[in-house]
């Protein structure tokens, strides 16, 4: 009798239980922010290195939602010695979602080839910051061909990029998302991600190589980092 009773009862009451938890669960209806600062350095600001402003291409304001904010700036080192050759600029690169976080961060492996980069290579990989902290990076190299060119230049690009939410920094698109969930269903809390790509090109013509490329890009992370980041949110 017992048995028939709980058979007849679990089914509707299971469904009412897992709806009531919503009632128990934290709420937060603010946006939190990132804990990473949009003031990227310029000038000098950044021993070593000479910073500018740079604004968002066409391409990246149209892949992206309107409500989407981008910070970017450029970073060149001075030459050692007069006759010593000028190396690429190191580009940072810092997209804030908006209210729709699908229609504002992607990963770059699906927005880079809508701006010409093929041959697109991951893996991951830490870097070791000036302050002493490690942080896990997705490292990604890519081609871009510059067919305009009389010489037909093809630039190849290493890149490192990286999640940076609320008190969180996660180097893969599955890890901040399942973070994000776990963010909103166990902290009651919607938070805005900011995505951080740091890159530089090389190529043999115009004499620089890939591990340099990527000491100087790995270099400028371990600088930028430590006063970028709001590490005491960490």
């Amino acid at each position: 009798m017992l048995k028939q009773v709980l058979r007849a009862l679990l089914p509707p009451a299971l469904p009412a239980l897992i709806l009531s938890c919503v009632f128990i669960l934290p709420r937060h209806e603010a946006l939190v922010e990132s804990s990473i600062s949009p003031d990227l350095p310029l000038d000098f600001d950044l021993p070593g290195w000479q910073g500018k402003k740079i604004q968002e291409s066409e391409v990246e304001r149209a892949t992206l939602a309107a409500d989407t904010r981008f910070s970017k700036a450029e970073y060149t080192q001075g030459r050692r010695v007069f006759w010593e050759k000028e190396k690429p600029p190191v580009e940072v690169s810092i997209v804030y979602s908006g209210n729709d976080m699908n229609a504002s961060i992607h990963r770059p492996e699906r927005c880079l080839p809508a701006q010409g980069h093929i041959d697109l290579r991951t893996g991951s990989d830490e870097i070791t910051l000036a302050d002493g902290r490690t942080v896990a990076f997705t490292r990604l190299t890519s081609r871009v061909p510059l067919p305009n060119r009389k010489d037909k230049l093809t630039l190849r690009f290493v890149s490192y990029y990286v999640f940076i939410g609320h008190g969180t920094i996660r180097h893969t698109h599955i890890g901040r998302t399942l973070q994000d969930m776990y963010d909103r269903v166990a902290g009651g809390y919607v938070q805005r991600w900011a995505y951080l790509q740091v890159s530089s090109y090389w190529a043999p013509e115009l004499g620089v190589t890939e591990e340099e490329t990527d000491r100087r890009v790995r270099a400028l992370i371990s600088e930028l980092l430590p006063r970028q980041v709001k590490w005491e949110e960490m």
